[in-house]
């Protein structure tokens, strides 16, 4: 019984270690800045965001194209942290209107 409840103890304490949180704009710029920069290094990284023929056109979009990213390149990030990496680039480059991307519907 004992080892019934510990497993139990310890399953449970997996499922609300591994669930979402809220990670500040800060935390989406330094995983930016340690995950994209390699291959969005132009001149200035800002080019890349604010180019006339982006692929980008909508907050989905971006939080589609930063998932992509985020598999291709297995960067390990959990969705909180992609999250976090849309935030920072639609408000520093995007400006798309926030509409809770990321909330089930």
């Amino acid at each position: 019984m004992k080892k019934l409840l510990t497993i139990i103890t310890l399953l449970s304490s997996a499922v609300f270690a591994n669930q979402e949180q809220n990670i500040p704009i800060s935390e989406g710029q330094t995983l930016h800045q340690e995950s994209c920069i390699a291959c969005h290094i132009v001149p200035h990284d800002e080019a890349f965001y604010l180019r006339e023929n982006r692929k980008v056109s909508s907050l989905i979009g971006l939080s589609t194209q930063i998932g992509r990213c985020a598999q291709n390149f297995s960067t390990g990030w959990f969705p909180d942290e992609e999250k976090a990496v849309v935030d920072y680039l639609n408000q520093h480059y995007y400006k798309f209107q926030t509409n809770n991307a990321f909330e089930p519907k």
